[in-house]
């Protein structure tokens, strides 16, 4: 008896191993094949996330939403911050500032604030003097940490929060990565 249970024992330990193992040639279920391309997170420390300032002008390279307030164009750098254009003449467009917000996707424009998403941060800038952006609150972690990038059947290296926030996502090519969605 105590010779077949420890026989027992040692079975379900050698079949457990076999079912921990996890090839990394095999894709998950439902998943395309990989192609040798997926997507690195690109990360920022805590202390650089929150650094909002208002910088020279800069080239729009990824846009995102425009708002308009009055003669002014705010247009949104996907992951960097914000264009600060003056309209007064829709023909001759002039370049006023960048506003650096690290992380940001989105804003929204009223009276003299702006609101935006800093990282996980949610920010309020007071917009009053384009040239000189003032941070008028912060409400830390009021947005979820991003764990995967916003592409859907895609491989991806998984996220590690001790290299600090994730702020955007860049495709490079790399080995068969754990992560997929």
């Amino acid at each position: 008896m105590k010779l077949s249970f420890i026989l027992l024992i040692i079975s379900l330990f050698v079949l457990m191993g076999c079912i921990s193992e996890v090839s990394d040639d095999v894709a998950p279920p439902g998943a395309p094949v990989f192609k040798g391309e997926g997507y690195r997170p690109v990360y920022l420390s805590i202390d650089e996330m929150r650094k909002v300032s208002t910088e020279a002008p800069q080239a729009l390279r990824r846009p995102g939403k425009i708002y308009v307030k009055g003669s002014y164009l705010f247009i949104n750098e996907q992951g960097k911050g914000v264009h600060l254009l003056n309209n007064a003449d829709p023909a001759a467009p002039q370049k006023i500032s960048f506003i650096k917000i690290p992380g940001n996707v989105d804003i929204a424009v009223k009276g003299n604030l702006m609101y935006a998403d800093n990282g996980r941060d949610f920010v309020v800038l007071n917009i009053a003097d384009p040239t000189n952006v003032r941070l008028v609150k912060r409400i830390e972690n009021a947005f979820p940490a991003q764990s995967y990038p916003p592409y859907l059947n895609a491989y991806f290296e998984c996220v590690d929060e001790t290299k600090g926030m994730v702020v955007g996502w860049e495709k490079v090519t790399m080995k068969r990565p754990k992560c997929f969605r």
